[in-house]
C-alpha cells in the first residue's frame, strides 16, 4: 500500500473490504473442491451472511444487570439509565426500594432473545416500559391505555405494562399512573420489605 492509502480511511476501508471478499471467494472455492473447514459459530455465520449489508441495530439484544434479579425490565428504548429518562427511571426504582444494579433490564428490539432470556432466568415480575416493549412481549395489539396498569402473564410470570419514563418527561400527568402501577409491582414482588 502507498503512503496515501495508509492515511486515507476510505482507502483503508475499501482495501479491507477487498481482502474480505477475496478471502470469501477463496473459502467458496475450497468448499467446491471438497476441502472441509471446521464449523464456525452461528454469530460468525450471521456476520458473514450479512457482510456488506446495513447492520440493523434494532435487532441487537442489549441488556445489563444481574440475571437472577427478581425484577426484569423490558425497555422500548436502549439508553437504559442514561439521560433524563434514565434519571427518572432510577428515581422510580429508588422509590420502589430498588437500585439500577438490582434489576435486569433489556431492550425490546429482539423479541426472540427477550423471550429466551425470560424463560431462562424466570424473574418474579416483568415491567414493560412503553408500548413497543409491551406489545413485543405479550403480542397484544389493543391500545396501550387499555392494558397499562393491569397485570398480564408471560410463561406464568406476571407482567406490568406501564408508560416509558421518556413519555413522563413530556407528559408529567402520567406520573401518578406509573406510580400506581409500581405500587402493584411492589406489593406483588414484596419489595416494601426491602427484598
Amino acid at each position: 500500500m502507498g503512503s496515501n492509502v495508509q492515511n486515507d480511511p476510505g482507502s483503508i476501508k475499501n482495501e479491507f473490504i477487498r481482502i474480505v471478499r477475496d478471502f470469501s471467494q477463496y473459502l467458496a472455492c475450497q468448499k467446491e473442491t471438497g476441502n472441509i473447514f471446521p464449523g464456525i459459530s452461528e454469530k460468525s455465520q450471521d456476520i458473514i451472511n450479512n457482510w456488506g449489508g446495513k447492520i440493523n441495530a434494532r435487532q441487537a439484544f442489549l441488556h445489563e444487570g444481574p440475571e437472577n434479579a427478581p425484577v426484569f425490565i423490558l425497555d422500548s428504548e436502549t439508553g437504559f439509565f442514561k439521560g433524563d429518562s434514565g434519571k427518572l427511571l432510577t428515581k422510580i426504582l429508588m422509590a420502589m426500594n430498588l437500585t439500577p444494579d438490582a434489576v435486569f433490564i433489556c431492550n425490546a428490539a429482539a423479541p426472540e432473545s427477550v423471550r429466551k432470556k425470560i424463560k431462562s432466568v424466570s424473574p418474579k415480575v416483568i415491567i414493560t416500559l412503553g408500548t413497543d416493549a409491551c406489545q413485543s412481549l405479550l403480542n397484544i395489539r389493543q391500545p396501550f391505555e387499555k392494558i397499562q396498569g393491569k397485570f398480564h402473564e408471560f410463561c406464568g410470570i406476571k407482567v406490568m405494562p406501564t408508560f416509558h419514563p421518556s413519555l413522563l418527561l413530556k407528559q408529567p400527568e402520567y406520573k401518578r399512573q406509573v406510580w400506581e402501577d409500581m405500587k402493584k409491582v411492589i406489593k406483588y414482588a414484596g419489595l416494601n420489605n426491602g427484598s
